[in-house]
Order: C-alpha cells, then structure tokens, then sequence
C-alpha cells in the first residue's frame, strides 16, 4: 500500500471521527435548547424545591407534631436561562465545526 493512500485514509478516518463528534454535541444542545424552551416557556413547568424548617433539638416537642417542610413550587427563569446559554455556546462551538469538518471529509473522499 502506497505510503500517501496510507495519510489519506488515516486523515479521512480523523476528520470522520471529528464530524461524528461534532455532531452528536450539535445534536445534544439543540435538543437541550428545545427541550428547555418548552419546559419553561411553553408548558410552564414548575420546579419544586424543599425547604427545611429549623428544628430546636431542645425542644420537648415530639418528631409527629413538627410542621412538615415547606414545597415551593415556582417556574425557575434564571436556571433556564443558564441552561439555554450553555447549550448555545456548545452549539456555537461544535456545529461550525461540524459543517466544517462535513465538508472537508467529502472534499478528501472526492479525491
């Protein structure tokens, strides 16, 4: 086997394996983006989230008779908002990378 068929399939082999990844983490943060989008916008889910009530551990008061902790259930923005940037500066990244490495793969395998 020629020593140049060798680079070129080795080459074709990398930037293959980088499209591949490329692609599935373009894939995964836009899923990410719609997901969280309809979550929050949408459908308006909430989180819910316990808050511990401080208990004196002096108190006579027996375990059944303490209040139960509160629920606060709220549609939480701010997390979405973290979450929809982070899948945006992945998607930033990888999917000109992606397009990039796309066409560079078909560019090797046509010669």
């Amino acid at each position: 086997m020629d020593s140049s068929k060798v680079v070129k399939a080795v080459l074709l082999i990398t930037v293959a394996v980088l499209f591949l990844v490329t692609s599935i983490i373009s894939l995964v943060s836009a899923s990410n983006i719609i997901s969280e989008t309809a979550k929050t916008y949408i459908l308006k889910v909430e989180r819910c989230e316990f808050e511990p009530l401080a208990r004196s551990l002096e108190s006579g008061v027996q375990p059944e008779e303490l209040p139960d902790p509160e629920r606060g259930c709220k549609i939480d923005y701010n997390q979405t908002k973290r979450e929809l940037a982070d899948s945006i500066a992945m998607l930033i990244i990888a999917l000109p990378i992606a397009l990039f490495t796309y066409r560079k793969l078909f560019k090797i395998y046509k010669d």
